[in-house]
């Protein structure tokens, strides 16, 4: 069947066709990944006061399994955007899920703080690389045109996923079982994800479909050549890595996530301590996600129309300011009233990514510069997600902490404002010295400016 644009869609079922472009349905599932896959991390919060009323454990030691996470997921970063340009994002996350399994088992059997550090601090870290950097990878792969609703879309379920397992994991937690709680978890998104894998693609030539949006005088391609797609993303890698803003990128998602992570992370014990109880606390993080949802969606479709540099420095100055609320917040409401101020800008602060990536460099293999990206935020999300427990150790409190939050958050603003416009390509035609049978297609910029 075709689409208006000449597009064959794939026959799901037999004797039926769906009405939408392909490249949605990568989207929906790589959504759903994303809600399974990174959920149960982002949702750590939940767990630090349990842990240290049931087990004894310090909120340093604690919080030491989400630091480790974080460093192992940025340690391999890098690895996974270049084994995704090299083998593809359905073999990279499918080892995510493996590892994810993992990682849930071990947890769901921790009685030692050291078990918690190997299932979060190393299966789940990995398992955050092997989802993160392939699912942004292949959206943009998808997508010609409106690649900014895509993303909003992709971004919004990563954010939703968090914010109902921050409840659903407390309530699971209290009405069974440790064990049982991660088990279930475990079992139950792994083989999902497992189904869901059938019906992934890295790309649109892998059904012989042209991505969404591309003109019907593009022709729907082959399967690529591995040899030319390597040559091709050695090339893309040099011609953005001779740029600053490529390293400023890596600087920007570290600081971002910095300010962030300390929030997601501690907002609860912060609560805790002026006399909110768990369970009501944990409904804060519940809906300082749930409210980023909005904006998750909102800030890419803006930046993917508008230009993505000011309205990313926009939601890390949203980010940033509201924490200062923290300082004379007391009741349980003004805590609510915190979560839904904080939620819209960490909504928009790292969801427009994919977006200056495109408007910068165009359109190429990303897999491994979303991997430094993401290299840059998995240790921001470490230095944030562990500095609160130890300076709450050495101070009694956590104010110093939300300080450090706030400074990282507008310095990621000011960076991004002092990088180049996106109205232009930073790079030049990289594809040129290329060898191939068919000529190369350019690549284009995206008629966006600051």
């Amino acid at each position: 069947m075709l689409n208006r644009q000449g597009i064959r869609f794939p026959r799901l079922f037999p004797g039926k066709s769906p009405g939408i472009h392909y490249a949605w349905i990568i989207i929906a599932i790589a959504g759903f990944m994303h809600m399974a896959g990174g959920s149960v991390r982002q949702a750590f919060g939940v767990l630090v006061v349990p842990l240290q009323q049931d087990m004894g454990w310090s909120p340093a030691s604690i919080t030491l399994g989400y630091a480790l996470g974080s460093i192992i997921g940025a340690a391999m970063a890098p690895l996974s955007g270049i084994a995704t340009d090299q083998f593809g994002a359905r073999k990279v996350i499918l080892a995510g899920i493996l590892f994810f399994f993992l990682g849930a088992m071990i947890t769901g059997a921790a009685n030692q703080v050291w078990h918690l550090w190997i299932s979060y601090g190393i299966f789940l870290g990995v398992a955050q690389a092997c989802f993160s950097v392939p699912i942004l990878t292949t959206a943009t792969a998808w997508f010609r045109t409106r690649l900014g609703v895509g993303i909003g879309l992709l971004q919004a379920a990563h954010g939703l996923g968090p914010a109902v397992m921050a409840v659903f994991l407390s309530a699971l937690i209290s009405a069974l079982t440790w064990k049982t709680a991660f088990w279930l978890i475990g079992l139950s998104s792994s083989a999902v994800m497992l189904g869901l894998m059938l019906l992934f693609r890295n790309e649109p030539s892998h059904l012989g479909l042209r991505p969404y949006g591309a003109p019907p005088t593009e022709r729907s391609q082959e399967k690529a050549d591995p040899a030319l797609e390597k040559q091709r993303a050695k090339a893309f890698l040099v011609s953005m890595q001779g740029t600053n803003a490529f390293r400023q990128l890596v600087a920007v998602h570290f600081l971002g996530c910095v300010g962030h992570a300390i929030v997601i992370i501690y907002i609860i014990p912060i609560a805790v301590v002026v006399g909110v109880d768990v369970v009501s606390a944990s409904g804060i993080l519940s809906t300082l996600m749930a409210v980023s949802v909005l904006t998750r969606f909102v800030t890419p479709v803006v930046a993917d129309y508008l230009g993505a540099k000011r309205a990313m420095a926009t939601m890390f100055a949203l980010q940033g300011l509201p924490v200062l609320m923290l300082f004379w917040t007391q009741e349980l409401w003004q805590f609510y009233m915190f979560a839904v101020i904080f939620g819209i800008g960490y909504g928009g602060e790292g969801s427009a990514f994919p977006i200056i990536n495109r408007q910068y460099f165009g359109r190429g293999p990303m897999g491994r510069s979303f991997g430094w990206q993401q290299a840059g935020a998995g240790t921001g999300m470490a230095v944030g997600g562990w500095i609160g427990g130890i300076l709450y150790a050495i101070f009694g409190s956590y104010d110093i902490t939300v300080i450090l939050s706030l400074l990282a958050s507008v310095g990621g603003a000011a960076l991004i404002l002092s990088m180049p416009s996106t109205a232009r390509l930073l790079i030049p035609p990289w594809e040129e010295g290329l060898t191939s049978s068919a000529p190369p297609e350019r690549s284009r910029p995206v008629p966006a400016g600051d």
